[in-house]
Parts: C-alpha cells; structure tokens; sequence
C-alpha cells in the first residue's frame, strides 16, 4: 500500500507532465514542401487535448480524497474554484467561473459516477454546457486506475469521447484512449505512456498512435524515449522522444524521410 500511496501522491504531477511534453514537441514547417502537416496544425491538435484534459488533476483529487476519507463521512469538500458533493455512487462537482490552475475561467458542473473492485478504481465524468474560458466542452471522460499484482505498476487509463465548440461555433470531436503509468523499478521511478486518440475538425481527421512507449524518469521534465505518430488523413509525422538521455531534444521524421532535431 505504500506505493499506492506513493501514486496518489505523483498522479496530479503526471497528468500535468503528459501534456507538457506532448505540447512542447512542435516542428519548423518549412523542412519540406511536401509536408502537409504543419507547425500550426501539431500545436492545435495538442491544444485541443489540454483543453479536454484540463479538470483531470480536479476530478482524480476528488475521487482520491473520498476513498481516502471514507464514503460514509465525506459529503462536501470545497476549494477556492470549485465546491464537491458525494453521493453513495459518485460526486457532482461544481466550478464557479474561477481561474483553475492558472487557465482561463472555468464554469459549469460536472458529474461524476464510480466503481472500485480490489484491482482497479473506474470514475466516468459527464461534462455538459462546460466552459473553459470561450470553449464549451461536452461529453464523457472514464478513468480507471489500477496496479500489477506485484503492486510495482499503476496504471491510469482515461478513454474520452468529446466535442468541443470553439467561440465561433466550430466543432471539434476527440475520441480514443491513453494509459499513463507508474512503474517502481529498482531505485527508480518511470513514468511511461501508450495510447490512441483522434481528433476530426474542418473535415479533417488527425490521429495520434504511440507506437512505441513514451518513458521517462519521474525527475525528468520532458519524456526521453518513444516515439508518437500525428496522422493526418493519411499522412503521417512520427516524433522520436530521445535514446532515453533526459534532455529536452525530440526528432522530427517527415514522410520524405527528413529528420529534424527540434528543442522541447
């Protein structure tokens, strides 16, 4: 149960690590005429995905802080943005207009079910008319979390099924499903994370595959090893994280086989 501890208390930092490293991995766009996809269009699509993983750290602390309190006892917890409500099966969370962790105004409720079994935990959150400054935000986000039978692994795994409405009235779809872990091994802490999601705006359908597992040291600020592919009808842009050195460089392979090294 220590390192389940552990991960209650890293799972927040994770979150937040994930779309940092993803975020930061934007190319030159003038490496070939033949691209099709652009800098502008790899940093929108990972925009996109903060805006629908935005509340994550919120809604895991709330289900954390009810199975640490115990369910017979905790009815109402309130923070300077948002103010909980449990019930025997979930919790309603409500955000008043607030600056969350230094985003723009969050607004609107949320509401949230759950299952816990002795390997896993599953919380399914229901977003409907929710903003997030100028950005409306509706459908569902299911997080499971659960460990090896070793206890040296833990896994949080969230499957989203979205729309976003931009100011203009433009919608956006996400769809698909990443798995961040926690692996214990020896003196050290991997984070590591898989997964597939799609995005279809404009017509438009951009997936994203890791096709080879994204890790880095728990310490590290960016991920150092793996590789992500960004699909754009079709055409693909494969991001290489590193040989596993902890630094902020990643490269850039282009479907005419141009590699480029590029800061994170």
């Amino acid at each position: 149960m220590k390192k389940l501890n552990l991960f209650k208390r890293s799972v927040f930092a994770l979150i937040a690590v994930f779309g940092l490293a993803l975020n930061s991995c934007s190319t030159d766009s003038n490496s070939s005429e033949d691209i099709e996809i652009s800098e502008f269009e790899v940093q929108k699509v990972l925009a996109i995905d903060d805006y629908t993983d935005i509340i994550d750290n919120a809604i895991t602390e709330a289900f954390i802080s009810k199975e640490n309190t115990g369910k017979r006892f905790l009815t109402q917890k309130d923070s300077d943005c948002y103010s909980t409500t449990y019930a025997d099966s979930g919790f309603t969370m409500t955000f008043n207009n607030c600056t969350f962790n230094e985003t723009d105004k969050v607004n609107g409720l949320l509401a949230v079910t759950y299952a816990v079994n002795e390997t896993s935990s599953t919380f399914t959150a229901t977003y409907s008319d929710f903003y997030v400054g100028t950005i409306r935000l509706d459908g569902t986000r299911t997080f499971t979390i659960s460990t090896t039978a070793e206890e040296n692994e833990i896994n949080f795994t969230v499957t989203s099924d979205m729309v976003i409405t931009l100011e203009d009235g433009e919608l956006i779809t996400e769809a698909g499903t990443k798995t961040e872990s926690i692996i214990f091994a020896d003196e050290n802490i991997v984070v590591a994370v898989t997964g597939t999601w799609a995005l279809v705006e404009n017509g438009d359908t951009y997936m994203v595959t890791v096709t080879e597992k994204l890790t880095k040291l728990l310490d590290c600020e960016y991920f150092s090893d793996g590789l992500f592919t960004l699909s754009k009808n079709g055409i693909d842009v494969i991001v290489a994280m590193g040989d596993g050195t902890c630094d902020n460089k990643a490269n850039i392979i282009y479907p005419n086989g141009t590699t480029e090294e590029v800061t994170l």
